[in-house]
């Protein structure tokens, strides 16, 4: 072998090498990335339910139940239950519990009177707002933590994420099953463009 081939021979291995290094120092960091994101959406779920249990209400499914009917009134029951996760019955038994506290109330579809739709009550709206109100000051205590740019940075991320989670209409309700839509229709709520 000449002294260029030598010093080829080298230089590849060097580069396959730092390519190598690269790509495990990558893996690790996309794990720890990984990890990471699990830890805030823990911290995050947990301070809402806290914030939102401090209220005094019921089950989180109950206020889930509630935000999901304001935000989408006019929807069956049937719906509701896949947005929740719950079983027909148990979305019955939800709602019948929420129509006892004057929160909800059921009406006759106008598109199809054999059919029976959701409306939150006013009672139940002052509730929503309360609901929502608690779940902004959780995540409000992550945002007061960054500067402007950081939370610049930090929207167009959450944006990028969410546009990427899905493309149904029922995953991306139960995504936002205790979202403040009223917010987020303004701008262009990144979950249900994404589906369009």
């Amino acid at each position: 072998m000449t002294e260029s081939h030598n010093k080829r021979a080298y230089l590849t291995c060097h580069y396959i090498y730092v390519i190598e290094s690269h790509t495990i120092e990558f893996m690790k960091n996309e794990k720890y990335i990984s990890n990471l994101i699990g830890t805030f959406a823990t911290f995050v779920s947990n301070d809402i339910e806290k914030q939102i249990a401090e209220l005094g209400g019921r089950r989180l499914s109950h206020e889930s139940a509630l935000v999901t009917i304001y935000n989408h009134p006019n929807e069956t029951i049937d719906v509701l239950s896949k947005v929740l996760g719950l079983t027909h019955s148990g979305a019955v038994r939800l709602i019948n519990t929420l129509e006892k506290e004057e929160l909800v109330e059921r009406r006759k579809s106008v598109k199809d009177a054999r059919s029976v739709v959701l409306y939150v009550t006013d009672k139940g709206s002052q509730r929503v707002k309360r609901v929502l109100n608690s779940r902004e000051t959780a995540t409000s205590k992550i945002l007061n933590s960054f500067n402007d740019e950081q939370k610049q940075s930090f929207l167009s991320l959450i944006e990028l994420a969410l546009s990427s989670l899905t493309s149904e209409q029922i995953e991306a309700r139960k995504i936002c099953k205790l979202c403040n839509e009223g917010v987020c229709r303004k701008r262009g709520c990144p979950v249900e463009n994404a589906i369009k």
